[in-house]
């Protein structure tokens, strides 16, 4: 059986990261190509199921159909606050954003630290928005890569 890469378009691609961001899990239909959001850590038990109810049991009946993208793995997304420290041009910014990732509640102290500094923060938000996405379209190429 011969597998083919699944083309989402930019939008279904921006979609998923955003559903990732909100602390959910995409699982993308192999053949379709269309996506379901589950929140990462819901199940039946909890109180908070039913609003996935319906879309839980059409995965959870046809998971060989799917490719599950995860939420991203804080390390991950540690790396991502790292790499955004080169893109921040006032020295004495992101001399602070540094020591607050080398702290504890790396990522609270980050977001504080960027909630007041203006435009900075519109700028984190699309190099966020930027490495999510890319993060969706390597772990769509590696299910395709596996399948080959």
């Amino acid at each position: 059986m011969e597998s083919k890469m699944i083309k989402l378009s930019k939008e279904q691609i921006k979609d998923i990261a955003e559903e990732l961001d909100m602390g959910m899990s995409c699982y993308v239909h192999k053949t379709t190509g269309d996506a379901t959001s589950i929140p990462a850590h819901v199940d039946e038990d909890d109180d908070n199921f039913e609003p996935w109810e319906d879309d839980f049991k059409k995965v959870e009946q046809n998971l060989d159909q799917y490719i599950l993208i995860e939420t991203m793995h804080s390390s991950d997304s540690f790396k991502i606050m790292r790499k955004f420290l080169g893109k921040v041009a006032d020295p004495k910014l992101r001399d602070k954003l540094m020591i607050a990732i080398s702290q504890n509640k790396p990522f609270r102290r980050f977001r504080d630290i960027l909630d007041y500094s203006g435009d900075v923060l519109q700028d984190w938000y699309q190099f966020k928005q930027e490495e999510m996405e890319r993060y969706v379209e390597r772990h769509l190429r590696d299910f395709s890569s596996e399948e080959e």
